[in-house]
Formats: C-alpha cells, sequence, structure tokens
C-alpha cells in the first residue's frame, strides 16, 4: 500500500538563539487558545503534557532557548481531520511566533552545524498520520492486533490497538489506530462498522535524533514523511493472507504454519534452530503470517471476511 498524503499531526521543537534576547515573562510558558486568548502558566515545561487534538499552542521563551509544542496546523482550524506537511507546520510556527512577538531570527535552520557552537531549531517531537477509509474498523482491528511493528507487538486499548505505549523509552517511537470519525464526533467508542480510520506515529526526540530528523532540512524532501511513516504503516496495513489462500503456501512452509496455528512456539530450540526460525519467519511474512507474533485464532478467521482499506488525504488544501 502506498501511503500518499501524510499530514503532521503534532510539533514540538527547540530553538537555541546564536545570540540571547529579551525573555518573555521570565520564561513563563504562553499559552494561546484557539479563541486567541492568552494565559501564563507556572508549571515545568517538562511536565506539560498535551494530547495531539489539543487546540492551544504553548510556547517558552528564556532569552536563550525558545520551546514550542502543539499541533500547529489545528490552531484556529475546526477540526484535525486534515493538516499540514512538516514543512508547513514549521512556516506556520515562524508565522505565530512572529505576531506574538518573539524573535524568530533563523527559525527552522541550523548554525555552525556539527561544531561546539551549533545553534538553530531542533525538533524533539514530530506526529505523523495518514487516513484511511474502512469498510469495517472491528475488521480491521482484529486484523492488526497480532501484526508487529519491528519487535513490538501491540496493545489492543480501547479505541483500538497501540504499539510503543508501555515502553520504557518514553522519547522513541509509539504508534496507534483509531477511529477518526468517531474521535470527531465526540464518541468515546468506535461503532466498529465502515469509518475514517487513522494510523498515528508519534517521534520522540531520541528517535528524531538517531535519524538525524530533529532537523528541519531532513524533511524538505517531500517524499521524506511518507517515507518515514511507511516504515510504521507497511507492517500494519500489509495485505492478509486468508484462510483460504494458505493452501497456496508450499506444503514445507505450510507446516511451520500450521504448528504456529496451532499455538506452538517455532523459537524453541527443540523445534527449530535459530537461524532456520528467521529463514521460515521471512518466507511466511510473504503470505501475511508472522509467526512471531502469537497467533490469535479469533483474528485470523476473521482475515477469510474482506476488509477494504484505501487511504485518503491528510493533507489540508490551501485556500
Amino acid at each position: 500500500m502506498h501511503f500518499e498524503t501524510v499530514c503532521c499531526d503534532w510539533m514540538t521543537f527547540r530553538h537555541e538563539y546564536a545570540e540571547p534576547v529579551e525573555p518573555k515573562d521570565s520564561g513563563r510558558i504562553l499559552r494561546v487558545d484557539a479563541t486567541g486568548a492568552i494565559e501564563w502558566e507556572t508549571q515545568q515545561w517538562e511536565q506539560v503534557r498535551c494530547p495531539s487534538s489539543d487546540t492551544s499552542i504553548r510556547v517558552r521563551c528564556d532569552g536563550r532557548t525558545l520551546k514550542g509544542m502543539a499541533n500547529i496546523g489545528r490552531f484556529q482550524q475546526p477540526d484535525n481531520l486534515q493538516g499540514l506537511t512538516v514543512v508547513q507546520c514549521v512556516e506556520r510556527w515562524r508565522e505565530v511566533l512572529a505576531n506574538l512577538g518573539f524573535d524568530v531570527t533563523g527559525f527552522g535552520t541550523r548554525w555552525r552545524e556539527d561544531t561546539p557552537a551549533e545553534c538553530g531549531t531542533y525538533l524533539t517531537r514530530i506526529d505523523l498520520a495518514g487516513n484511511f477509509d474502512v469498510s469495517d474498523y472491528s475488521g480491521l482491528c482484529s486484523a492488526a492486533s497480532v501484526r508487529r511493528i519491528g519487535q513490538k507487538l501491540p496493545m489492543i486499548g480501547k479505541y483500538g490497538p497501540t504499539w510503543g505505549y508501555d515502553a520504557k523509552r518514553s522519547n522513541w517511537w509509539k504508534a496507534k489506530l483509531y477511529d477518526k470519525t468517531a474521535e470527531l464526533d465526540g464518541k468515546r467508542r468506535s461503532a466498529g462498522g465502515a469509518t475514517t480510520a487513522r494510523f498515528e506515529v508519534q517521534l520522540g526526540s531520541e528517535y528524531l535524533k538517531r535519524e538525524k530528523l530533529d532537523n528541519v532540512r531532513k524533511w524538505m524532501d517531500t517524499d521524506m514523511a511518507q517515507i518515514i511513516y511507511g516504515r510504521f504503516a507497511a507492517p500494519v496495513f500489509r495485505e492478509a493472507v486468508s484462510v483460504e489462500d494458505w493452501s497456496q503456501i508450499p506444503i514445507r512452509l505450510r507446516h511451520w504454519a500450521v504448528l504456529w496455528r496451532d499455538g506452538l512456539d517455532l523459537r524453541n530450540p527443540e523445534v527449530m534452530s535459530l537461524a532456520q526460525y528467521y529463514r521460515v519467519r521471512s518466507r511466511l511474512m510473504e503470505y501475511g503470517i508472522d509467526v512471531g507474533t502469537p497467533c490469535n485464532v479469533v483474528a485470523l478467521c476473521r482475515q477469510s471476511r474482506i476488509v477494504e482499506v484505501t487511504p485518503v488525504s491528510a493533507l489540508r488544501v490551501a485556500a
């Protein structure tokens, strides 16, 4: 599946000035809501926790560093069904910050890179989101509930599967699948039928830094968001083999699939060597079967029912 349009659903940044500037209100946090109302918060920056559905923006400037967090693409918009690209969000931040009276000199760029005096803008959290029209949200959740992203198994939450939310490394990455239509309608749970689903990936500061994606320049490539998003979405939305298709699997390979389906852990050294396990797992992945994940018999049976999943645009068209 090709993920054509991906929006940035949240952005947190740190901008280090080359020279000190005038601090704002002794470095307290400035909060601006969707109506433009301003208030100053006294809590510590590190203690602020906001969902990506938050309609406010928060900014802090102590004279040396400017920090901001928000779903800036949604700011003063009716909803966040569609949003902006990462680069467009940086541009939107620059515009909003300038209007609020903050110094935006060099915002979005880096100076003196790879030197002790390096400064400029660092992205510390990016949420990427894509929308999908699905014919059966419950069926999609059942299929996704047994699919790994990397080595992470999903957990089943109230709204859909989640990956990485139980990890100790909170600044690494997380992902979730949920019913976007139900969220916009203010419903606590999905009805489970035809709807618009959203798959969202949260990239934390450690992940961004390791992949060198904390630099705005890396996002200038128009395909970058789709490429990064695809790393996480592809394992979830890959086409699954149905029960009827098992006859197409080569007999020797099918033998291992059947043992896995019956609950046998193929990683057991008494069953096969580790090298053979990785070969078998790789081959079976071509048929949509991940033997590294415990078999969910209910989900497996439901794969015989086709769930239509179609990517739809997550980007807002400029007026």
